[in-house]
């Protein structure tokens, strides 16, 4: 699961979100155990982020434009077996539940302004992607966000979820595997982004869930 949320400043950043989301599903699907088994994080880092970087040269090439004008922040799970990935440059907040309890696995990064943050395209992004890699004993799922979202999910000042993520990972865990064209777990969450989150922010509010089927 990715998440990808386009710089304001960015002329064309709505098309270097899609381009992230789409090229990270594929590669951490395509390389997802070699990444969980590296032991060389730094290289791990650059080698994510010039893939990235491809990707957005070769969008940037078809619209006509510059790298930068495809800023955009990159946030990621993956989960397969027994391990769990997470992958993050810039704001927005990446969540968990363990036994209970809602956890923070990576806050924003905002440097030393609320309105500041790295993007994939930055000269510092390889160094301030964060990567946490561990098991899924006692997981039952996680959360991500875009900034706007998480100025309703998440506390700036005590860095903590709100318990509404505790609620919303537990309803997607219950939901029923058959497949319908609208599930009720999917009317929950949109009236949640639209009674609740969006009402809290001017910006962009996006949402990713990922549980494990309770039981």
């Amino acid at each position: 699961m990715c998440l990808s949320d386009g710089a304001g400043s960015a002329t064309h950043a709505e098309f270097g979100a899609q381009a992230l989301v789409d090229a990270g599903c594929r590669l951490l699907v395509e390389r997802f155990s070699d990444f969980v088994a590296s032991q060389d994080g730094a290289s791990l880092k650059l080698e994510i982020v010039e893939y990235l970087l491809e990707r957005l040269g070769d969008v940037a090439e078809r619209q006509g434009v510059q790298i930068r004008d495809l800023a955009a922040t990159f946030l990621a799970v993956a989960a397969a077996g027994d391990k769990f990935l997470i992958l993050h440059v810039g704001d927005g907040v990446i969540g968990y539940v363990k036994d209970g309890s809602a956890q923070v696995a990576s806050g924003p990064d905002n440097s030393e302004f609320a309105n500041q943050t790295s993007f994939v395209t930055s000269k510092t992004a390889a160094g301030a992607m964060r990567i946490l890699r561990g098991d899924l004993n006692g997981v039952d799922g996680f959360i991500m966000m875009s900034d706007g979202t998480a100025n309703s999910l998440y506390d700036s000042r005590t860095e903590e979820l709100a318990p509404a993520c505790l609620k919303i990972v537990a309803r997607l865990s219950s939901a029923p595997t058959t497949r319908t064209k609208n599930p009720e777990y999917r009317k929950q969450l949109r009236r949640l982004i639209d009674t609740k989150v969006r009402f809290a922010t001017k910006d962009d509010c996006s949402i990713g869930v990922l549980a494990r089927k309770s039981g």
